[in-house]
């Protein structure tokens, strides 16, 4: 079986963004990080610097247990953030803009992996099936969202550690983006249980793997298909119709997505690509693995669209 993530330097990520550089009142800034999450490192920045967290833009989360570069804005920042100490970041000065950095504006990602333990040399592919992978998944998160989609605050209050006597008011206290992402947990693994079932109705060959959730579903063929995110506004198509199935099977309907008792997490419906372009694909080396004497390692490098997981790749291709 492949491994990877055996050391923080076995998986490195570069985020691809456009900045327009100019006057403006937020900094931006490279930031390198390594084996943190990338509010992790804002928050021992924001520490650190004495600027409100709520100062800090950010495109994407990048992975933990990882060597990641991506961008950052700062309300006001100095380019003396750039000179902070603190062990696993490094802070470089781009120059200043008139716009925060949110979530979304990167354009991609460009990767290089060391996949280790192979007894052979894989070859390249050229698309893939854009599940959300484990990642988007862990701790309760889709537990969750499921249980504030169905108004059950206490129970969802009890697994977030929060007093469950007034819970709305406890759920309104707590971050905002963090409360979001339970949501679009819930409803990535709604688009992954939609985007299986309609991949092994519509082909006849297909390889499957098991996840914590259910079962990736990968196949040979590329067609240019969309599936929603579905939220209250959500009008299936003819292909979206299974959809309906699984919203039977979770006992919820759209309407259900309009979450009047917390209002920020009302959204509307976004499409995601079912199958995605894998571009500039290169394998660097295949060689001795010395951290598994007796098998080889791989080094590829690859740009995937933002929003895809390089480990789907890893999946599919080894």
């Amino acid at each position: 079986m492949y491994k990877i993530k055996q050391i923080p330097e076995d998986f490195y990520v570069k985020e691809l963004i456009n900045l327009d550089i100019a006057p403006g009142k937020y900094a931006y800034f490279l930031l390198k990080k390594r084996n943190l999450t990338t509010l992790g490192s804002l928050e021992l920045i924001s520490e650190k610097s004495r600027i409100n967290l709520k100062n800090f833009g950010y495109a994407g989360n990048k992975d933990k247990n990882a060597i990641t570069d991506q961008f950052i804005s700062v309300l006001y920042g100095h380019k003396n953030l750039e000179n902070l100490k603190i062990r696993n970041i490094e802070l470089r000065f781009i120059g200043y803009g008139r716009e925060r950095i949110n979530l979304g504006r990167n354009i991609g990602n460009e990767f290089m992996i060391i996949v280790r333990n192979l007894n052979k040399k894989h070859n390249r592919i050229n698309f893939i099936v854009n599940y959300f992978d484990e990642q988007r998944f862990s701790k309760n998160n889709v537990l969750i969202g499921r249980l504030l989609i169905k108004r059950n605050f206490k129970e969802a209050c009890k697994l977030l550690n929060l007093d469950v006597n007034n819970p709305i008011n406890s759920l309104n206290n707590l971050n905002k983006k963090s409360l979001r992402f339970y949501i679009h947990s819930y409803q990535s693994y709604i688009f992954n249980e939609a985007v299986s079932e309609y991949l092994k109705e519509r082909y006849k060959t297909y390889k499957k793997i098991k996840y914590s959730l259910g079962n990736f579903i990968f196949v040979n063929k590329k067609e240019n298909l969309r599936f929603p995110l579905i939220s209250f506004d959500t009008k299936f198509k003819k292909k979206d119709k299974i959809y309906l199935k699984i919203l039977k099977k979770e006992g919820i309907h759209l309407k259900d997505f309009l979450i009047k008792q917390l209002p920020f997490l009302i959204e509307e419906t976004i499409y995601r690509d079912v199958l995605v372009d894998v571009k500039n694909f290169k394998t660097l080396s295949y060689e001795k693995d010395e951290l598994n004497l007796g098998k080889f390692k791989q080094i590829i490098k690859f740009i995937l669209p933002k929003g895809s997981y390089a480990t789907m790749l890893i999946k599919q291709m080894f």
